[in-house]
């Protein structure tokens, strides 16, 4: 692996006479107000990955490859083994659950317990991922409180051309895909499927047992999507299918996941438009829990099945120097949760029911004084144990000044809500000797949040800076009422500071990614054992170095993350590893589009954010072939870096 790495840094430190770098593909970036507009001219900090960086990262999961993106907090504790329910957003460390998922612009986190299945959207499937970070409620509604993640897969396409992609090392690691798009009579397609598995010990050295065996986890995806288009409309419809597995290591440990969706967007209109997407999902989880006094004894089985279906309707109406936009949705989720002894005795059944509905007004302002100003108002209806209406009205404003053509300064204020989930009403749950209790009588969060910065573009640089404040009072998280006991709980008021530094360089034969940022988070009111305590799951800084370089036909590649301390538990008193991580790839391009990649992971062997009872990935090698099929390949990163 040190010659793999040292390969690799001499690729990107020779000389070559490259040609002079091309300007910085900034583009545009949507999730910002809805609507395309530049990136650098955005009145709110945002990032991009498009596809070249997904399509040439070393990380082995979308999550691990959305490490790039500022702000992302990444919280699982390793590639495939980690508690479901640990796979939670959050956005310039505002905290977990404090952020919103978009997939093809459908929400893409359990609507019952509020997770992110992240094998469903591998990252060979995805084109394209947008952060917002700051308030993100005034558009996009419950959960935006610390920005929006908005991810896009595979265009549909009447162009007949296919990938197919293939690996294998690592630690047990293999993984093979197929993309496609063609026509389909008067439809254009868009067709994904895939397979992975991964396997390794995850049971730390001082915990280990007799019946420990190899933890298994594996992943099988499928996704199509059709769309017919017309002069003045376009309907686009989707199906996705996941199951994905992971045994833990430890007989009755472990659990289960199959997801079923069905969506589809209808747009209307050339100039003044109109935008409806509805969906629906099915997910059934099944859990497995092994007795923490008697590793492989079954404690208890859980079935977790629920249904999310939402319609949303956005109209988009241009006037002079800007536009108005208009969104109403409502989302309808229900969900149980049961568990039974190894006797199939009952021990709990739980479920109940959510209405969101939300209605919100954005007007949008171009040239050189660029502004956004809307509000949204939600109203939460729940049925579990009980019934419960909450409403919130959630505004934000957001400023950018061109002070030159190449130096943007923007400012931006907003509020936000979270509703509780109903499996934070409704459900307990144990993770090892801990048990972790509901509480139905949880509020929903509500906060406040302001940012400043500034964003300088050239030909082919770009480097941004801003600073992030949130506020949230009636924070929801688990608080410890006893020992090995914890219950979900409104705790009080939590307070973070996040300042994040930014910096581009493209170019056809090399590209430079970096980004640092810095997040002071505590809990400012509750019990005075948490005071000052940093918030679960939020690192206190975390840095990304992503370079590349290619000669001739080969590309050498080297990334660099870095993870600070993080705790598990609101008392600090179960910390996460901090870790440095070092990958790089080295590819040979072929004329014909194939490409063959050496890549290697975690060469540090440190482990990433790993829960207080798993290890994380040891470092890998892993080799991959990539080959084009169908129609004649564009271009390749190769092409005029002789």
């Amino acid at each position: 692996m040190m010659l793999v790495l040292a390969a690799v840094v001499a690729a990107l430190a020779s000389p070559s006479p490259s040609p002079s770098p091309t300007p910085l593909p900034i583009g545009s970036v949507t999730v910002v107000s809805g609507s395309a507009q530049s990136l650098h001219r955005a009145p709110q900090a945002a990032s991009v990955l498009d596809l070249r960086s997904l399509r040439t990262t070393t990380a082995p999961t979308l999550d691990q490859a959305l490490r790039a993106l500022p702000g992302f907090d990444r919280n699982r504790s390793n590639a495939a083994f980690t508690n479901y329910g640990q796979l939670r957003l959050s956005f310039a460390g505002a905290g977990a659950d404090r952020g919103a998922l978009l997939v093809d612009g459908v929400p893409a986190q359990d609507g019952f317990g509020g997770q992110v299945d992240w094998n469903a959207f591998p990252t060979e499937a995805i084109a394209r991922a947008e952060v917002l970070r700051g308030p993100g409620s005034a558009l996009y509604g419950s959960g935006a409180i610390g920005g929006v993640l908005s991810l896009t897969t595979l265009a549909p396409s009447n162009r007949v051309e296919g990938v197919l992609d293939a690996s294998a090392g690592g630690v047990d690691r293999s993984a093979a895909s197929f993309g496609s798009t063609g026509p389909i009579g008067p439809l254009a397609s868009s067709i994904y499927v895939g397979t992975r598995r991964l396997a390794y010990g995850v049971i730390p050295p001082g915990q280990t047992t007799a019946v420990d065996q190899t933890a298994i986890g594996t992943a099988d995806v499928a996704q199509v999507r059709l769309r017919r288009s017309t002069a003045r409309t376009t309907l686009d419809v989707s199906a996705l299918e996941s199951d994905d597995a992971q045994q833990d290591g430890r007989p009755n440990d472990g659990f289960s996941r199959a997801l079923r969706q069905a969506a589809a967007t209808y747009v209307a209109g050339t100039r003044a438009t109109l935008a409806l997407t509805a969906f629906g999902r099915d997910t059934t989880v099944v859990n497995l829990a092994d007795m923490p006094t008697a590793p492989g004894k079954l404690l208890y089985t859980q079935h977790v099945p629920s249904s999310d279906a939402g319609l949303r309707a956005r109209w988009d109406v241009p006037v002079r120097s800007g536009a108005y936009a208009l969104v109403a949705e409502r989302r309808l989720v229900t969900g149980r949760s049961d568990q039974l002894t190894p006797a199939n005795a009952v021990q709990s059944d739980v479920s109940g029911t959510q209405m969101l509905d939300g209605v919100a007004l954005q007007r949008t302002w171009d040239g050189r004084f660029g502004a956004i100003a809307g509000a949204r108002y939600d109203a939460v209806r729940t049925q579990a144990l009980g019934e419960r209406h909450e409403a919130a009205l959630s505004p934000r404003v957001a400023l950018r000044y061109d002070a030159s053509p190449a130096i943007a300064v923007r400012a931006a204020f907003g509020t936000g809500l979270r509703a509780p989930f109903l499996n934070e009403l409704v459900r307990s749950f144990r993770v090892g000797q801990v048990l972790e209790r509901n509480n139905p009588a949880l509020v929903p969060e509500r906060s406040r949040s302001a940012q400043l910065g500034f964003d300088v573009a050239s030909a082919a640089t770009r480097f941004a800076f801003d600073y992030t404040a949130t506020r949230v009072r009636d924070a929801i998280g688990f608080a410890t009422i006893a020992p090995n006991v914890q219950q979900r709980a409104n705790f009080g008021r939590t307070a973070t500071d996040a300042y994040t530094a930014e910096y581009q360089r493209g170019g056809a034969c090399r590209r430079v990614r970096a980004f640092a940022t810095a997040q002071h988070d505590r809990v400012v009111v509750g019990s005075p054992a948490q005071i000052g305590k940093r918030l679960a799951y939020v690192p206190d800084s975390a840095a990304s170095l992503d370079a590349e370089r290619t000669v001739g036909s080969v590309t050498g590649a080297l990334e660099l993350s870095y993870s600070g301390p993080t705790f598990s538990d609101d008392l600090e008193k179960q910390p996460l590893g901090t870790a440095f991580l070092i990958g790089g790839r080295l590819t040979l391009h072929g004329a014909d589009g194939t490409a063959l990649s050496l890549a290697v992971d975690n060469l540090a062997d440190k482990v990433y954010l790993t829960s207080v009872d798993r290890l994380g990935p040891p470092a890998s090698v892993t080799l991959r072939l990539t080959v084009p099929v169908g129609a004649r390949p564009r271009a390749t990163p190769a092409a005029g870096c002789g």
